[in-house]
């Protein structure tokens, strides 16, 4: 049923950009029967794409990361509560470069009410507080989407229902999430993550045709085409490798047991996704190799959350950077860097250096885009 849900949101959201212009727009997945020529993605029309579903995929993992800190009564609340604002300040960033300074303001109050509702209903789960939790989902359907829904409509011309349907979904799975962290169900809580990451990007990927079919000066190129598909799908992957990851040692380190298996199994989902985008653009001789080399990086990870063992991290910063790039044309100095970020995450966890685990989170999974560029 909810692959079915989305399908649907996806498909009258979809449908509506490309009525509205002459643009049409492909699934995120890359279609196995058109071979990429060379860079045929690297346009700016494909750069938007990539980075609106980029920075509405963070606000799913910055969304559950304070809910895990609030939770856990832990000192990176602050520090993601710091990253939800930088999220919403990069994504206003993108608004003003399309539509201006105006318009960037009202995307900007807009997205802040979302942002407020949402960590209030965290607290107010957490606290038990019933009155300020339900405020804050009331809020959100009934004051955030819909002044959203118009705020897009007028921007973009697109349908006020079909944008209603899906930033009413989006928020749906962040009930769900922090639910699910609240009530420490943990296996529960990475599926929905999953799924609330996956389906953020619809919205981006139906703004960006849009914007590009409205401003071709600025946006010139297709970001609609397969080639496009494979990087937004490779970028959006290894940015949730990168935060899953974190989430990953944030469990080892604090003990939880339970929430630790669940994330190795999202850790897993995801490494199961990324072998076919690599297929696709590497060539039919790259996923078991991939699959491997990826699992033993996932390994090395754990490894060095659980004992600070000095084995995984020359491994992962010496091993794994060259057998990754003889098999995938990505810069090693890039690969070798996204390393050492994730790892820094680590220590933080394990130093208790808790206000600088947001940023240096945030740090890690930006530096997949240079990995993933280099790649595609």
């Amino acid at each position: 049923m909810k692959t079915l849900r989305l399908v649907v949101l996806a498909a009258l959201f979809l449908a509506a950009c490309s009525n509205t212009g002459s643009g049409a727009v492909s699934s995120t997945t890359p279609t196995a029967s058109t071979s990429p020529s060379a860079k045929p993605a690297d346009t700016k029309a494909a750069n938007l794409r990539v980075q609106l579903d980029l920075l509405l995929a963070e606000h799913v993992m910055v969304v559950a990361k304070q809910a895990t800190a609030a939770t856990n009564h832990s000192d990176e609340y602050a520090g993601y509560l710091t990253l939800l604002t930088a999220n919403g300040a990069s994504l206003v960033d993108v608004m003003r470069a399309a539509f201006g300074n105006t318009a960037a303001s009202q995307f900007e109050q807009a997205w802040a009410v979302q942002d407020g509702n949402l960590i209030d209903y965290t607290i107010g789960l957490v606290t038990h507080n019933e009155n300020k939790s339900n405020g804050a989902m009331s809020g959100l359907l009934n004051g955030f989407v819909p002044q959203f829904a118009q705020l897009i409509a007028s921007l973009t011309q697109l349908p006020v229902n079909s944008t209603t349907q899906l930033e009413t979904a989006d928020l749906t799975y962040a009930k769900t999430m922090i639910d699910d962290e609240v009530a420490q169900s943990y296996t529960k809580l990475y599926v929905d993550v999953r799924s609330a990451y996956a389906n953020s990007s619809l919205i981006g990927d139906g703004l960006a045709v849009r914007m590009a079919q409205q401003f071709p000066d600025k946006f010139p190129g297709d970001p609609s085409i397969s080639a496009v598909d494979a990087r937004v799908a490779l970028n959006g992957l290894l940015q949730e490798h990168s935060y899953l990851a974190t989430m990953t040692s944030d469990a080892v380190i604090g003990g939880r047991a339970a929430e630790e298996a669940a994330a190795l199994g999202a850790l897993a989902a995801n490494r199961h996704d990324l072998g076919p985008v690599l297929t696709f653009l590497l060539g039919p001789g790259v996923g078991a190799p991939f699959d491997e080399l990826w699992g033993t990086r996932v390994a090395d990870l754990v490894g060095y959350a659980s004992s600070a063992d000095p084995g995984a991290k020359s491994r992962l910063t010496g091993t794994f950077v060259s057998q990754f790039t003889a098999l995938a044309p990505a810069p090693a100095a890039a690969v070798r860097d996204q390393v050492v970020a994730t790892l820094k995450v680590t220590d933080d966890q394990r130093a208790k250096a808790l206000q600088q685990v947001a940023g240096d989170d945030r740090a890690a999974a930006a530096a997949m885009r240079a990995i993933a560029d280099g790649i595609d």
